[in-house]
Formats: C-alpha cells, structure tokens, sequence
C-alpha cells in the first residue's frame, strides 16, 4: 500500500520553477507595469473622487464636584458612544443642513456622515464624506454649530465641546490612486506567474540528458551530437571533411579514366 501511495505522488521541482520565473522577470515587470497603468487610467477616469472634511469633540457629563470618581469616568464613557449614536440622528442631520441651506435626503445624509470614538478617551471624530469639497466642509461646519446644542437637550446633564473645527481642503480623500495602481500591478505580476508555472509544470519536451534521467531513470549509453545545431568551427570543420571526401573521389575517379 505504501509503495503504490508513493507511485501516486507527485514531486514538483521548485528549481527549473524558479529559474523559468527569473528568465520571465523581464516580462512580469512589464505586464505589471501595463495593468498598473491601466488600473491608474481607469480609477481616473470612472471613479468619481470623494472629499473629507470633519471635527473632534470632548463629550462629558456636567458634575458639580472637582474630582471625579470612576463612576464619573465610566459613565463618561459609556456617554460617548452614545454621542456616537445621536450624532447621526436624523433631527440633528437635518437641522444641520437646514441650517446651511443644503437640501440633501436624509438618507443621503446617513451615508454621508460618520462619527467614531477616538480610542479609550472621551473624544468622538466626525468625518463628511462628499464628492464636492465646499459641502463638505459647509457641512461638517454646520453639524459642529449645531449637534452641542441639540446633545445637550437630548441626553440631559451631558456637554459637548468642539475641540478642532472642520478645515477646508480641496486634496481628494478617495479613491487612493496608489492603492489601485499596486493592485493592478500586483494582479498583473501574479497572472503571468501563474502562467509560467503553468507552463513549466506542462511542459514534456525533453531538453538535456539528465531531464532521462530523471523522468525515466534508464541509462545512458552515449549522446549523438547534432550536427546541424554545432558550433561554427564544428560545422565548418564537417563541411570541410565533406569537401575533402567528395574531391578524393573526383581524383580517384580521374585517375581511373587516365588509365
């Protein structure tokens, strides 16, 4: 049983793997390099880009004493998910655009604003995705006016303060232009990898003496050379010889008409 597993296993040699990969690497560069380039054209040309503009705020809840006890702080915590939450309301949202003129839905809204904690600390980060830099920014504005006064009627004895408010910029936040031109490349790399392998694996062209030996493990009792595929000086050495052979003949030949 063991010795017919072992006929059923197949041994890959990585080596003449390997050594095809290298001989190609020269074309896995270059098909990364076109598919990198086409990845790049296409985003920049069919992606639409996206802006982000935002604001942090401190959430806590209003405590008369100067210390306060871990209760306070756990409570605090627990309040900025909850800010978290409220944030995304559809009344602070709408009132929000209302406040700026915006008419946009509210469900266009939703998807538009998030809202995160920023770690283990009481601080909350929200962020206004859009494709136009100037809403973007009007709104994420708008949103730091209104949501400490909404916060506060909505979850009473609690505070929010804005600690850094929306600045504008025009840089594009999505897509990443790099991320997709990597990706293509490595797309491109790997499909011509895959297709050397494949190629190595199905190849059963005998090349060498040794490629006998191995697949069929029989000996060798001698190598014929190829005339046709010798060296120069090999050929013109045998084209030489065939010369010299046939004006013998001639000569013995000529001789024999003399006589």
């Amino acid at each position: 049983m063991e010795n017919d597993e072992r006929k059923n296993e197949i041994e890959i040699d990585l080596v003449p793997i390997l050594k095809a990969i290298w001989s190609k690497l020269w074309l896995i560069v270059l098909v990364g390099v076109l598919v990198a380039a086409m990845a790049f054209a296409a985003t920049k040309i069919f992606i639409k880009p996206t802006y982000r503009c935002g604001f942090t705020a401190y959430v806590n809840n209003q405590h008369s004493s100067e210390s306060l006890s871990n209760q306070d702080i756990s409570a605090g915590k627990q309040l900025v998910d909850t800010y978290v939450t409220v944030i995304r309301s559809n009344k602070i949202l709408t009132a929000a655009a209302e406040s700026v003129g915006l008419d946009i839905p509210i469900a266009t809204l939703k998807k538009t604003v998030t809202a995160s904690v920023q770690g283990e600390t009481e601080v909350i980060a929200v962020n206004v995705v859009h494709r136009d830099p100037q809403t973007a920014y009007i709104l994420a504005n708008a949103i730091a006016n209104t949501a400490p006064a909404y916060m506060s009627d909505i979850v009473e004895g609690s505070s929010m303060k804005i600690i850094d408010y929306p600045v504008y910029s025009d840089k594009h936040y999505k897509p990443s232009y790099i991320m997709y031109s990597l990706l293509g490349f490595l797309l491109g790399a790997v499909l011509v990898i895959i297709k050397v392998i494949v190629s190595t694996l199905t190849d059963d062209k005998v090349k060498s003496v040794q490629d006998i030996e191995d697949r069929f493990s029989l000996p060798i009792l001698g190598v014929i050379p190829d005339v046709l595929e010798s060296t120069d000086e090999k050929g013109k050495g045998y084209y030489a010889y065939e010369y010299s052979e046939r004006s013998s003949s001639k000569d013995k030949d000529g001789k024999q008409g003399e006589k």
